[in-house]
């Protein structure tokens, strides 16, 4: 097993990385209607899960973006493609970044501050409401953005396997 990618596939590292990536991605995206049907239910507040799961995706961002400058151009798409791959490719890394920057200055200026699983990385503090409204509104708009760039990755995927017949996603399992 290679923990570096090969001309034929990811290695191990790449893909640890964009699966457990995209599992976290799905899950905070979701979790904004999961949340509220939960607090309804009187279940308590589970934005504190949601914090910490964004924090670490940012975490596991910086890791991928070092691991990809490392690890960088040894699978490389079709040359007719390229740059739609990296114009893709750098929108979804934008978002991942911009999605949970914009959840923490939202938190900031709610006042309640960021933890990460009770380490506090943000403290509360006064609520600064411009602040808050503004990175609310953002980080919903970014979250269905990248509802969209998901979609679109899918299909670009499943055409790069059955149409084309690049075999990409077992280059990617």
């Amino acid at each position: 097993m290679n923990w570096l990618d090969t001309e034929n596939r990811y290695g191990l590292v790449s893909r640890a990385l964009h699966w457990s990536m995209a599992v976290l991605v799905l899950f905070l995206l979701a979790s904004d209607w999961w949340m509220e049907a939960l607090e309804d239910l009187g279940k308590g507040n589970l934005i504190g899960l949601h914090k910490s799961l964004g924090v670490a995706l940012l975490v596991l961002l910086v890791f991928r973006l070092a691991w990809r400058w490392h690890n960088h151009g040894r699978v490389a798409p079709p040359a007719h493609w390229r740059r739609a791959a990296r114009l893709g490719h750098l929108a979804l890394y934008l978002l991942l970044l911009a999605i949970p920057v914009s959840g923490v200055l939202a938190a900031w200026g709610s006042g309640h501050g960021v933890a990460f699983f009770g380490l506090p990385l943000i403290p509360t503090g006064a609520e600064i409401e411009w602040l808050e409204e503004a990175f609310e509104e953002t980080h919903e708009v970014l979250a269905n953005l990248m509802w969209l760039m998901i979609g679109g990755h899918v299909v670009a995927a499943f055409a790069h396997q059955w149409w084309l017949g690049e075999r990409s996603l077992k280059r990617m399992a």
